[in-house]
């Protein structure tokens, strides 16, 4: 059995309703409900009567409740014994996605060090709902994430503050032709529409392209060729040859300078948006909270 499994309960029990427990839980309701489901097929019984609005337990998920809350709280307690025990308070954890791991994670970590000086970092990659769901569970200190209009606020702004620590763009890309123009270019045409590298539909890099593209007046003519849940996969395709990508500046930069791409666009249009870092309200020690103003130095 899936901890995890629990947690959703608790929050099922708590919201009766599968729509606001998933989104407290950061996942889709689909996914969710077949999580809870599948705890019901451990335990072996019902839990949830789903015949009423609002939802209620049934007997067996009335005495699961309890045990499932001493169980979490046992482990979360353990967990944190067993971190001090390791010296776990000497590090900080900070969640992130991939690609800020290498673009923005580097000149953060460099000038908090200046301010607060040197500590451990332990850096955990995954999606802006995983590093959410890290900071609300204690297993990060800060989640540093895009943030865009676009992107839904993940965390309860009464327990969790974010400050902006600076602002990229998605630019389009091509490798170039020996002539030095884009190989493959935007707008496109109907006869020969754009070969495009993009990005998994879930990701949020994925949300903020389609808003920008969204604001776009022209047509454009593309066709997707490559789906990726990893910029840096697109960008060496892109490197490749093999299409154009919308990539953040800040991991393309260099090879914009070197020619080793060039820009897909001759607008230049580019879609802008921020990058935050989050944390906690009452920070767990004063070594994450002189990270934190560092931070904003």
């Amino acid at each position: 059995m899936d901890h995890k499994w629990l947690e959703d309960f608790i929050a099922l029990a708590r919201e009766r309703s599968f729509s606001r427990a998933a989104e407290l839980r950061h996942v889709t309701q689909p996914q969710f409900s077949r999580r809870v489901r599948a705890l019901e097929l451990w335990a072996g019984a019902d839990l949830v009567n789903r015949a009423v609005v609002p939802l209620a337990l049934t007997a067996a998920g009335e005495e699961l409740l309890p045990v499932a809350r001493r169980a979490v709280m046992g482990l979360s307690d353990v967990r944190a014994r067993i971190q001090h025990a390791q010296g776990g308070l000497d590090w900080v954890t900070l969640a992130t996605g991939r690609t800020l791991s290498r673009t923005a994670v580097p000149a953060w970590l460099a000038r908090v060090k200046r301010g607060a000086g040197e500590f451990r970092l332990r850096i955990l990659t995954g999606s802006i709902h995983e590093g959410a769901t890290a900071l609300e569970q204690g297993a990060a200190d800060f989640l540093l994430s895009f943030t865009h209009p676009r992107l839904p606020m993940l965390l309860d702004g009464q327990a969790f503050e974010g400050q902006t620590l600076g602002t990229d763009e998605l630019v389009a890309v091509s490798a170039p032709r020996p002539d030095g123009r884009a190989l493959h270019a935007l707008p496109g045409s109907a006869r020969e529409p754009a070969r495009v590298l993009g990005y998994a539909p879930t990701l949020a890099l994925s949300q903020i392209l389609q808003d920008g593209l969204g604001r776009d007046a022209r047509e454009l003519f593309l066709h997707t060729v490559t789906e990726s849940d990893f910029a840096e996969s697109l960008h060496e395709q892109a490197l490749q040859g093999v299409g154009l990508a919308w990539l953040p500046r800040g991991l393309v930069s260099d090879d914009l300078r070197s020619g080793r791409l060039v820009a897909a666009d001759p607008q230049g249009v580019a879609v802008r948006f921020e990058i935050r870092l989050y944390r906690n309200r009452s920070p767990r020690n004063e070594l994450v909270q002189k990270i934190w103003t560092a931070s904003s130095a």
